[in-house]
């Protein structure tokens, strides 16, 4: 055929027979690469036509009367049959009912921690903050002083902080997040702001001005809370992005990564609390040691979650609609 430019050039002769069978369904081409089968034009260079016919289609599955569904479509559903079964497995779905309700009772302790310890800074700043010191250092304790001395810092994270804890638990609860999704969206988007400015701040304080300086154990509580906020910062940007992007899988990991974190400094008070109760060792020795603790566990257990209701596939079913067909 001519054209104003230039012939058409010559259609092969493999899509001018067969272009039909694929246009009108015979075969589906989410299940066959029809690129595999163009080496057969060269019958000498595939096994499967070498020494048995010289026809480039005669192996192909329509050929045999064989459709898609029979052949092609069954590996994927058997795997992803055997997936969900291994998914739901006994005692896989007793496991995470247990830990999701063990989980929110540990998780209402620490965010009562959490609470507590931001009312019991405001009432510090606002006792201290309206007094004028000539030596601050000389009435407040080294635990203390950085806070009345960078007490605009010390806002900035209490109020983030008391906003994380308030929202936080709300992102996670199935039905708010089903039946009112916009609000979950607000929710989101506020709990995010509030993040990023908490771990600024947090890092401000903790890394430049730890409470026993940057000597000695002093160091090792600033090195602490600098991979606690560096890790919240990566964990609060890729729960953004991967939403922005509808990885609602990768989203839901990344916000129970970033709110298990945040949970880690009420964590860190627990721990702080009991080795005081229980040893001889003094705060200043603790605290670093306690934050690197506290890291350790919240780590550990939010991967632990997060792989325990990790669903097959692209992960974007609710480990619940899974456990609820076992």
């Amino acid at each position: 055929m001519a054209r104003p430019e230039r012939f058409e050039l010559p259609t092969n002769w493999f899509e001018a027979s067969y272009s039909i069978q694929l246009s009108y369904g015979r075969v589906g081409t989410d299940y066959i690469d029809i690129s595999l089968y163009r080496h057969c034009l060269n019958p000498s260079r595939c096994p499967c036509c070498s020494n048995k016919s010289t026809d480039p289609v005669s192996y192909l599955p329509w050929k045999k009367g064989i459709t898609m569904t029979d052949t092609m479509a069954a590996p994927d559903t058997e795997k992803a049959a055997t997936q969900e079964e291994l998914f739901t497995a006994h005692p896989w779905p007793l496991l995470r009912k247990v830990l999701e309700i063990a989980g929110w009772v540990l998780v209402a302790l620490l965010l009562y921690t959490g609470v507590t310890s931001i009312i019991g800074r405001a009432f510090f700043l606002n006792e201290y903050l309206p007094q004028e010191m000539a030596d601050p250092a000389a009435v407040l304790n080294p635990f203390d002083i950085r806070y009345y001395e960078h007490a605009i810092a010390t806002i900035l994270h209490l109020i983030p902080a008391l906003i994380i804890f308030g929202l936080g638990p709300l992102q996670f609860i199935r039905p708010i997040r089903k039946r009112y999704l916009n609000f979950h969206r607000w929710c989101g988007r506020l709990y995010i702001v509030a993040g990023l400015i908490a771990a600024a701040t947090g890092f401000f304080l903790g890394v430049f001005y730890p409470f026993m300086g940057l000597q000695g154990q002093g160091f090792n509580e600033a090195m602490a809370v600098m991979v606690l906020s560096v890790f919240v910062l990566i964990c609060l940007v890729k729960a953004y992005t991967t939403i922005r992007a509808r990885q609602f899988a990768a989203h839901r990991e990344w916000m129970i990564r970033s709110f298990a974190l945040m949970l880690g400094v009420a964590t860190q008070r627990v721990f702080v609390a009991l080795l005081m109760a229980s040893t001889d060792v003094g705060i200043q020795v603790l605290f670093g040691t306690a934050a690197w603790m506290a890291l350790a566990v919240q780590v550990a257990a939010m991967e632990l979650w997060i792989n325990l209701t990790r669903t097959p596939g692209n992960g974007n079913r609710h480990w619940k609609d899974l456990d609820a067909r076992a």
